[in-house]
């Protein structure tokens, strides 16, 4: 059988547009706090909100969002000359798995199978974070990705890293432009700074 396949693609990136436009329904919020705890650099007004969906073939998924300031209170201080005071969101995502482990049979995690699915769930994502943003107008923003079973970027995470770039700016934000590697061990992160805001004002160590 012989296909059109400059049709076949057409439709494939139609269908990706489309399902983009269409995020998950939130079915509710609650407050929330990260697994391991509010950490020392967390602990300065901070804000935690856990945003519930379900995916088409039931899953559970969550869109978590931690808001804090960027210096830590004193005396978790440990950069001797900080960078100017604002606050920082940021956003995690899960979604329930079909894979077992330990005993379980279903289990949350910030991987993603199915193209047009992940496009959703960063639909999903993006929804949730323009929402809070708008409300609160955070001076940095960090977006949370996890990389592939065998520790590298994988297709998804270079996906939401395009999307980023795309979005940034429409936010109101400007993307640093480079993945970095946490202290969580599957993780990048990618750090978004709200336009006009000076992380380092002019002759600190960090901006001479």
């Amino acid at each position: 059988m012989d296909y059109n396949w400059e049709f076949v693609v057409i439709s494939f990136k139609q269908y990706i547009s489309e399902a983009f436009d269409k995020p998950y329904k939130i079915t509710g919020s609650r407050r929330h706090r990260p697994q391991m705890g509010i950490k020392d650099y967390m602990k300065g007004g901070f804000a935690g909100v856990a945003f519930d969906f379900k995916t088409d073939d039931g899953r559970k998924g969550a869109v978590y969002t931690y808001a804090y300031d960027i210096n830590p209170p004193d005396k978790y201080q440990k950069n001797p000359i900080p960078g100017n005071q604002g606050r920082i969101l940021e956003m995690h995502f899960e979604v329930e798995g079909d894979w077992e482990d330990a005993g379980y049979s279903r289990s949350m995690s910030g991987e993603i199978t199915g193209e047009g699915d992940a496009m959703r769930i960063f639909a999903t994502v993006l929804k949730v974070v323009t929402g809070v943003v708008k409300k609160t107008e955070p001076d940095m923003i960090r977006v949370y990705g996890t990389k592939d079973t065998k520790g590298e970027v994988g297709s998804r995470l270079k996906l939401y890293e395009k999307l980023v770039k795309r979005y940034a700016g429409k936010l109101g934000y400007k993307y640093e432009g480079k993945q970095i590697d946490t202290d969580r061990t599957n993780q990048k992160v990618m750090t978004l700074v709200r336009k006009g805001f000076d992380r380092y004002p002019k002759g600190h160590l960090a901006n001479p």
